[in-house]
C-alpha cells in the first residue's frame, strides 16, 4: 500500500489546546475532556464515567473539532486502522456526521454495528471549525469476530491514532458514504485517568455539565507520525538513525538456484466441453465505466459491474461463476447469461475481514479464503451455490503492517495451500528472522491441519523469505510458484555519510522465482536490506543496471556486493511503485498477466494498469520470462488508465484481482477504486 504524505496547516482553536501533548479542557457547555490537538489542528476530547472498572467495558463522550478545511477526521481507538473501532466525522452543511466504521484491510472502512453513537448538544459548523459531541457505547472494549477482547485502561495510558484528509467524502450526507484516503496519520498516548468525569451519566444524557471554560496543559506525550506510504515513523521526542540490517547469523552465499517441480506440464486449460460464452460490445443496466481508459491493439474492455464494494481476490468456479472478494462485505458470486454478462449477484459469505486472498482447489469442491489474521476453507458446491463446512486451517497471521494475506493452491499439488505474509512497515528488520515470519511465502499441507488450524509462525515450511510483500503468487505449466514483489517507498541513498533522494524511480518491484512448494525454499530474497534498481542513472555514487540489488547504506559490513553473493535477485524488475497486486498465467503459460495497483509515491503516478508479462519454455522444460533479467521492456500494458501521471486512488480505475474464464477467453478484473469498485472483462479482439 502506498498512501500519500501531506500536512494541513495547522490552525489556532481559541477555545482548545493547541500543543501537540495532551490537555484538559471544558467545553462553553461545562463538560470537560482530557483531550489531544495534532498538528493538523484538530483536537480530539474524551470523557468517561468516574470509575470505570479495568478490563470491562465502559461508555466514553468524544468530542472532535476540526478546521473547515479538513475533509474528514477519524479517530482508532485502538492506534490501528484496522481491528478496532473507528469514529468517522466530517462537516455536512450545518450539521456534522458521526459515522462508525471498522476495517480489516487498507480500503475504506465499512460500517460497524457494534459501536454506537448519540450526537449530543454541541454540534457546531462556523466559518472557521466544525464540531461535534457524541456518546459511544462499544468504543472501549471490542472483540471483532471472533478475536480475542481488547479493552481500554481506563486509569492510565491507551495508544490512540488518528486521520484525516483535506479532500470530502463522496457523499456527505450518506453516513455509510465512501471516501478517499487518509492525507495524514499519527498516533499518541492518552491518559484516560483525567478523562474520568463525576458528571459523566449526567453529560451522557444530553445535559450540560458545570465545569470551568478553560484549557489547561496536563502532560506531554509521544507523537509519532506515519507516511502510510512507506510505513515509516518519526518521533518527535527523539532522533533514530536507522542501521542496516543483516541477514541473520549462518547465512551464506546464495549458490543454489530455486528449486523447481521436475518439468511434466500440467494443463490449466478447462475441460474441452467448457462453452464459451459471448462477449457483448456492452452490458445493459451497467452504467459507464467510471473512469477513461484505453486498451493496446487487439483488445477490447467490457464493464460488468459496478457500485462494488472495495472489491480484490478473484476466482472463478467450475459452473463458470465469478467469486468476488469484497473488501468490508465477504465473498460475493456472480453468475452469466447467454450474452455473456452479469445474470444474477448475490452474497455467499457474509464476514467483513476478508480482504484480498481466495482459491479453489482444482476440483471445485474447496474454497480458501482470507482475512489478515486467518485463512478458512469451506466446501462448495458450485451449482447450488453454497458453501458450508468453515472450518480454520490457518491462524495468528500478524494483525497489522501489510494487510493482504495471497494465497494459491498449486494445480499439481491441490493438497498444498501457499500463504504470503507482508513485512509489518517499510524497514522490517525483525523480520530478518525466520521465525518471525514476515515478509515471507509459507506453504501448509491441507491433509492434516491441526486442530483449530496451523499456526502461521511457527508451522508449515517457507517458500522464501526477505520478500517485502509478494502480495500475488501464480504457478506455471510445472506447478512452480512465481510472485510479484511490492518493494519499498521513500529511498534514499546514503554513501559515506552524504544521503540523497532516489526514491522516485527506485526501487524497482519484483518478479521472484519461488519454486516447488512441496519442497522447501529457505533462500532470502534481499529484503530488508537488499533492494533491486529500476532506474540506474538516479543512483550516482556507483553504476548499476537494471535488476541489479544494492542497499540504501553500504559499509564496511555490508554493501551492494554482499547483496549478490547473499540474496536471490529478482527474474525480472517492474516499474518502481508500480504496484503489482494480481497475477494470472494464460491457457499455455506463455504471458503471465499482472495488474498494477497504482501509487503515489512517485511523480508523476504510475500503475493503474493491466499488464503482460512474455513468457517462454525453456529447452530443459522450465517456464522463464522471455525478457533478459536487466530489461526495462519486460512486460506489455494492455490496459491502462487514461491520463496515469495524475492518477488517485478516487480518480482513476485501480486494477486488483485477475482471472480467466474456464475456456480462456474472457480475462476478469476488478477494480477497487473508493469511488466505485468494478468488474471489468479483457477480451482479444
Amino acid at each position: 500500500m502506498r498512501w500519500p504524505t501531506a500536512t494541513l496547516g495547522a490552525v489556532t482553536l481559541t477555545s482548545f489546546a493547541t500543543a501537540q501533548g495532551q490537555s484538559s479542557y471544558c467545553d462553553s457547555l461545562g463538560r470537560c475532556f482530557a483531550s489531544y490537538t495534532n498538528d493538523g489542528g484538530i483536537t480530539y476530547g474524551i470523557a468517561i464515567p468516574n470509575g470505570a472498572t479495568p478490563g470491562q467495558p465502559y461508555d466514553a463522550i468524544l468530542q472532535i473539532t476540526a478546521p473547515v478545511e479538513v475533509g474528514w477526521a477519524g479517530l482508532a481507538w485502538g492506534g490501528s486502522m484496522t481491528y478496532n473501532p473507528l469514529t468517522i466525522v466530517w462537516a455536512n452543511g450545518d450539521d456534522v456526521v458521526v459515522s462508525s466504521r471498522i476495517a480489516f484491510g487498507y480500503f475504506t472502512p465499512p460500517p460497524y454495528e457494534d459501536a454506537e453513537y448519540t450526537v449530543l448538544p454541541g454540534t457546531v459548523v462556523n466559518a472557521t471549525h466544525f464540531s461535534v459531541t457524541a456518546l459511544c457505547k462499544g468504543c472501549t472494549y471490542w472483540a471483532p469476530f471472533g478475536n480475542d477482547p481488547t479493552s481500554l485502561d481506563p486509569n492510565g495510558e491507551n495508544y490512540l491514532a488518528f486521520a484525516y484528509s483535506g479532500v470530502p467524502v463522496n457523499d456527505p450526507a450518506a453516513n455509510d458514504t465512501t471516501f478517499g484516503i487518509h492525507e495524514r496519520v499519527g498516533h499518541w498516548m492518552h491518559n484516560f485517568e483525567p478523562a474520568q468525569a463525576p458528571e459523566f451519566e449526567l453529560w451522557a444524557g444530553g445535559d450540560a455539565g458545570n465545569g470551568p471554560p478553560v484549557s489547561t496543559v496536563t502532560q506531554t506525550t509521544l507523537l509519532t507520525t506515519f507516511s502510510t506510504s512507506t510505513f515509516r515513523s518519526t518521533t518527535t521526542l527523539q532522533t533514530t538513525v536507522t542501521s542496516t540490517g543483516f541477514p541473520p547469523a549462518g547465512s551464506t552465499t546464495t549458490t543454489a538456484s530455486t528449486s523447481r517441480p521436475t518439468a511434466t506440464p500440467t494443463s490449466s486449460a478447462a475441460a474441452s466441453s467448457v462453452p464459451v460464452l459471448p462477449i457483448p460490445s456492452s452490458c445493459s443496466g451497467v452504467n459507464p465505466f467510471r473512469f477513461g481508459y484505453q486498451t493496446a491493439s487487439g483488445w477490447r474492455a467490457i464493464k460488468l459491474a459496478g457500485s462494488l464494494t472495495g472489491p480484490r481476490g478473484v476466482a472463478v468456479d467450475s459452473e463458470g461463476n465469478l467469486l468476488v472478494v469484497q473488501s468490508g462485505k465477504g465473498v460475493t458470486i456472480h453468475t452469466f447469461g447467454s450474452d455473456g454478462c452479469v445474470l444474477s449477484s448475490k452474497t455467499l459469505i457474509s464476514n467483513p475481514s476478508l480482504n484480498h486472498g481466495i482459491g479453489f482447489t482444482p476440483d471445485g469442491r474447496t474454497l480458501y479464503v482470507s482475512s489478515m489474521t486467518t485463512a478458512w476453507s469451506y466446501t462448495y458446491d458450485a451449482k447450488a451455490q453454497t458453501v458450508g463446512g468453515q472450518t480454520v486451517v490457518v491462524k495468528n497471521m500478524q494483525q497489522g503492517g501489510h494487510p493482504t494475506r495471497a494465497l494459491l493452491i498449486p494445480p499439481a499439488t491441490p493438497h498444498l495451500l501457499v500463504i504470503q505474509q507482508g513485512s509489518y512497515n517499510n524497514f522490517d528488520y525483525d523480520s530478518l528472522n525466520k521465525s518471525v515470519a514476515r515478509a515471507v511465502v509459507k506453504v501448509f499441507d491441507m491433509r492434516s491441519v491441526p486442530s483449530g488450524g496451523y499456526a502461521y509462525a511457527s508451522q508449515g515450511w517457507l517458500l522464501g523469505y526477505g520478500l517485502r510483500n509478494e502480495v500475488a503468487l501464480a504457478a506455471d505449466g510445472n506447478n512452480a510458484i512465481w510472485g510479484v514483489e511490492n518493494s519499498g517507498d521513500d529511498f534514499t541513498r546514503t554513501v559515506n555519510g552524504q544521503s540523497y533522494d532516489i526514491h522516485n524511480d527506485n526501487p524497482a518491484e519484483e518478479l521472484n522465482l519461488l519454486g516447488d512448494p512441496s519442497k522447501p525454499n529457505e533462500q532470502w530474497y534481499g529484503y530488508p536490506t537488499c533492494f533491486s534498481v529500476w532506474e540506474p542513472s538516479v543512483i550516482t555514487d556507483k553504476s548499476f543496471t537494471v535488476g541489479q540489488q544494492f542497499v540504501v547504506a553500504p559499509n564496511s559490513t555490508f554493501n551492494d556486493d554482499t547483496c549478490t553473493q547473499q540474496s536471490v535477485a529478482p527474474r525480472l524488475s517492474i516499474q518502481a511503485h508500480s504496484a503489482p497486486i494480481g497475477v494470472a498465467f494464460d491457457k499455455t503459460f506463455q504471458n503471465l498477466y499482472m495488474t498494477l495497483h497504482g501509487s503515489w509515491n512517485r511523480s508523476p503516478a504510475t500503475g493503474f494498469k493491466v499488464s503482460s508479462i512474455p513468457f517462454t519454455r525453456l529447452p530443459n522444460g522450465n517456464y522463464d520470462p522471455v525478457a533478459a533479467a536487466n530489461s526495462k521492456t519486460g512486460y506489455t500494458d494492455i490496459f491502462w488508465s487514461t491520463n496515469v501521471g495524475s492518477c488517485t486512488g478516487s480518480t482513476c480505475f485501480r486494477p486488483s484481482g485477475i482471472t480467466w474464464d474456464r475456456s480462456f477467453s474472457r480475462l476478469f478484473v476488478a477494480s477497487d477504486n473508493t469511488a466505485e469498485g468494478e468488474l471489468f472483462m479483457l477480451v482479444k479482439s
